[in-house]
């Protein structure tokens, strides 16, 4: 139950967008469906001149989806950060990039939804969400720093390696497809990058290329600052 505590976390900021805006964004229509998405969010303005915009290429995007995704759908400043979400006929590639403060805000509400659904969750996992739940009780006006390195912690207790700063999970994108997304959080500031397309699975294969995608976007970002 406790599992991937980050990655459905950003998920609640990553697609939040990405059910609104267009009706032809077909791939992300029901991503309101997921437990921590927005049920009724408004539709996004359209900017590309957003700083999202400008953090993957047209050859990072072609690498995720495997063809031309070049259409800009939603662009909008969010929480202090910027989002950035591009449509092809089948595919649907986004970036959203915000101070881990701000991120940090929605984990207490996260861990409240898993708490309501662990009734049959391992002692093991059980003691992991009492844990994060202590880690964040504060997480209302943590720095960008204490969010990072909650980030870590959270990443930890989810079995990954000491000191984790990037993450990489299948989200559910409708009923029938999902979405990768990697999200990484370093020197204050979470970037994720979800991408989905037909039949996608998590593979070693797709989990290294959307780190390396994601790795640029970051360099690009802070060049930008």
């Amino acid at each position: 139950m406790f599992r991937r505590l980050v990655p459905v976390a950003a998920a609640a900021l990553v697609l939040l967008s990405a059910c609104s805006g267009s009706d032809d964004a077909k791939p992300a229509a029901k991503a309101s469906d997921t437990p921590t998405a927005s049920a009724t969010p408004s539709a996004p303005p359209v900017d590309p001149s957003q700083i999202a915009c400008k953090m993957l290429t047209a050859s990072d995007r072609t690498t995720l989806a495997g063809s031309a995704v070049d259409e800009v759908v939603a662009a909008s400043g969010t929480d202090g950060g910027s989002q950035c979400r591009w449509q092809a006929e089948a595919a649907v590639i986004q970036v959203t990039t915000l101070p881990a403060k701000e991120w940090a805000k929605s984990l207490p509400d996260v861990v409240k939804k898993i708490e309501s659904s662990s009734a049959a969750a391992s002692e093991a996992d059980k003691k992991d969400l009492e844990a994060a739940k202590k880690l964040l009780s504060g997480a209302a006006s943590f720095t960008d720093k204490q969010a990072c390195q909650a980030f870590t912690t959270l990443a930890e207790l989810d079995g990954d390696p000491k000191g984790t700063t990037t993450t990489v999970t299948a989200i559910p994108i409708t009923d029938t497809e999902s979405g990768i997304s990697a999200q990484a959080c370093e020197d204050g500031e979470l970037t994720s990058v979800l991408y989905s397309i037909p039949g996608l699975k998590e593979t070693k294969a797709v989990d290294k290329t959307v780190t390396t995608i994601l790795e640029r976007a970051q360099k690009r970002y802070a060049a930008a600052q």
